[in-house]
């Protein structure tokens, strides 16, 4: 039996849904190929993933935990500069074209390349679990996590996405993944969990995530199209 709820029961449930924070489930992978210098001035140039996490605009993240990508084994990139997955830009004469913008690491806030600011200066506060592997390691072992050492900072909140191009999405940055001399690569697929709340104080919430494609805008055209066409068949 198709039973509908009234309105204002509707909106009141929708109210307090928002109002506990919540995930969509998906974590969304902006690509692009990059070219620049490392320290002394050495060429580099390949690909990189920056990874965002959509969550809603009231939420703060806490960590990344069974976080499993589909490249499992790949040896991503490290700066001579930022070596590590902790964010670790130095800063002053150490910054480099590679450390702000090619260098390999996890993180819970902060900004992507595509935003134009510094990214991953040490001292943020993220950290890997022991699952992740060595601060050293190649990449992020199975069943990964990192997490943000210091709560107090509200680092992982929630930013509007707009500014690296996935418009109308609200989520917060997780980490950068790079290939030099690569054509290009996808995470589409990796699965993970997260902690998240709405600030010291508030109780923490758990959910999934699997990175996904984002729809191109025709495609969420033909899908409001569906919905509507949908709604008027019934």
């Amino acid at each position: 039996m198709n039973m509908r709820m009234p309105l204002g029961a509707s909106l009141a449930i929708a109210v307090a849904a928002s109002a506990q924070g919540a995930m969509s489930g998906a974590a969304y992978e902006v690509g692009y190929a990059w070219s620049g210098t490392d320290f002394g001035g050495t060429p580099v140039s390949g690909y990189v993933v920056d990874l965002y996490l959509e969550v809603d605009a009231s939420d703060v993240l806490l960590n990344v935990y069974n976080f499993n990508d589909v490249n499992l084994g790949t040896s991503y990139f490290q700066g001579l500069t930022a070596a590590g997955w902790a964010p670790n830009e130095q800063g002053s004469i150490f910054t480099t074209e590679v450390s702000q913008s090619f260098d390999s690491f996890v993180t819970i806030g902060g900004t992507g390349a595509l935003s134009g600011n510094p990214l991953q200066m040490a001292g943020n506060g993220t950290a890997t679990d022991p699952n992740f592997g060595t601060n050293t390691a190649a990449g992020p072992g199975a069943n990964a996590g990192w997490y943000n050492g210091n709560p107090n900072n509200p680092n992982g909140a929630a930013l509007d996405l707009t500014s690296v191009g996935l418009n109308g999405k609200i989520g917060v940055f997780i980490g950068r993944f790079s290939q030099a001399n690569s054509d290009g690569f996808s995470m589409i697929g990796s699965t993970g969990e997260a902690t998240f709340n709405e600030g010291l104080g508030t109780q923490g919430q758990q959910a999934g995530f699997t990175v996904v494609e984002i729809p191109a805008p025709g495609a969420l055209a033909l899908l409001g199209l569906a919905g509507l066409a949908a709604r008027r068949r019934r």
